[in-house]
């Protein structure tokens, strides 16, 4: 009867670290199923996030990223932008969204000193834009200006931590390798 009691114990434990929140409801590891169940569910929550300061994203069931079928990031779009935006508009999205997330205390993993600047930052050829972490390493958010058309558009995303390490660090190996071959 106690090894039942404390197996019993344990499942939910076990359980809760298997499930990280990617954001809010929608957890790493989902099916597509569960994550269109989820979006379904609460798609208020999802179709305005509000980050303070009129800047407001939105999130498209459809701009969920998976890998072997499982949840491991989000794409979230500003909102009403479906056309693009205009430069300083893309500008102020991009250095208040990194204001707001630092004031919940992410940290700079990877820097672009032009991440906020469209052009510049096109021109630049940068793979990874700006990275911050969570404190707790649960999340990773990416972002970075685009082009679309005459006009600009922020790519955020938000990662699980893990799954954008692995793509991050197998970046740096094919990197090393080709350094190596390279015959310098």
């Amino acid at each position: 009867m106690k090894k039942l009691l404390f197996v019993v114990l344990l499942i939910p434990f076990f359980s809760f670290g298997q499930s990280k929140s990617i954001f809010k409801g929608l957890k790493y590891g989902m099916t597509k199923s569960e994550a269109k169940k989820e979006f379904k569910k609460n798609k208020k929550d999802y179709t305005s996030v509000d980050i303070g300061n009129g800047f407001l994203y939105r999130i498209y069931q459809q701009n969920f990223l998976y890998d072997n079928e499982k949840l491991v990031g989000i794409t979230l779009n500003p909102k009403g932008s479906a056309l693009g935006m205009q430069y300083d508009l893309t500008k102020n999205y991009l250095t208040a969204t990194r204001t707001f997330f630092e004031s919940i205390n992410y940290q700079t993993f990877i820097e672009n000193k032009w991440y906020n600047a469209p052009v510049n930052y096109l021109k630049s050829a940068s793979k990874w834009g700006l990275v911050l972490n969570k404190e707790d390493k649960s999340t990773i958010i990416q972002m970075y200006p685009m082009a679309l058309g005459d006009n600009y558009f922020v790519k955020l995303i938000i990662w699980e931590y893990d799954t954008w390490m692995g793509y991050y660090d197998k970046e740096n190996k094919r990197q090393s390798v080709k350094a190596k071959t390279s015959g310098f």
